[in-house]
């Protein structure tokens, strides 16, 4: 059997990938030196529970859990181009946007977004960022 959290993280991280008009990512567990004055984004995974979607006898299970891609840009710039990046995120992983992922043993899954948000910005030096919220479930 395929690990499911694998799966899920490779289509929010593939998801992610193809999204056109945002800067570099970090990946989790993946060094990454972020070049000073130059936006970039983080991505973390977070499973949050696994629990039987109905009772009986091998009931499918739900998993759900966040995505959250952190947007790092520039101290002192104002918040214009993270406000920007944070939109274009959100837009992306739009609520009951579903995401397809075939695995290395052909097994196809469907990631469903439940919603995408963002949060207040937070100054830290020598960055300006926003924590992009992607509240994800899946039935297997």
């Amino acid at each position: 059997m395929a690990d499911i959290n694998r799966d899920i993280r490779a289509a929010l991280e593939g998801k992610l990938a193809n999204i056109v008009g945002i800067p570099p990512i970090a990946y989790e567990n993946v060094n990454y030196d972020p070049t000073l004055g130059t936006s970039y984004v983080k991505s973390s995974f977070q499973p949050v529970s696994r629990r039987p979607a109905a009772r009986g006898l091998n009931p499918q299970q739900l998993y759900t859990g966040n995505f959250i891609v952190t947007v790092y840009s520039p101290e002192g710039n104002g918040p214009g181009t993270a406000d920007a990046i944070a939109e274009t995120l959100v837009e992306a992983f739009e609520a009951t946007t579903d995401i397809s992922y075939t695995n290395a043993s052909a097994e196809t899954i469907i990631v469903s977004i439940d919603y995408a948000e963002r949060r207040q910005g937070i100054h830290d030096t020598p960055w300006y960022f926003i924590p992009v919220v992607i509240r994800w479930y899946i039935y297997k």
